[in-house]
């Protein structure tokens, strides 16, 4: 084998390894389980915005009440006022916990 031949194979390896198709993975199981994965972090995103938002949009009106009840436009027992309060607190740290726990879970590690 010649220099020039040795060379024109050396650079016709180098091409048929740049090129990714012939490195994939032709598993098609392995291509569907990426494919669910990224469906299923995107379907985790879309639960996410929605619940932020949600939680958003309540803790703004339990502000809005704290403040016309503080402004006297709006009068309420001590009790309602504290239970509502605590009860809207309450389910928003809630809804945060079932997020973290169900959106995210943790991966089991392999011992």
């Amino acid at each position: 084998m010649t220099v020039q031949e040795k060379g024109n194979l050396a650079s016709l390896i180098k091409a048929s390894l740049q090129d990714k198709s012939k490195t994939t993975p032709t598993d098609p199981l392995v291509s569907e389980k990426v494919e669910d994965s990224k469906a299923d972090r995107e379907l985790k995103k879309s639960y996410a915005n929605w619940f932020i938002k949600i939680l958003i949009g309540q803790l703004i009106v339990m502000n809005i009440v704290f403040f016309c009840v503080g402004f006297g436009w709006l009068a309420f027992d001590e009790w309602s006022l504290n239970l509502y309060m605590g009860g809207t607190l309450a389910e928003v740290f809630g809804v945060i916990l079932v997020i973290t726990k169900n959106l995210f879970p943790t991966k089991p590690t392999n011992r």
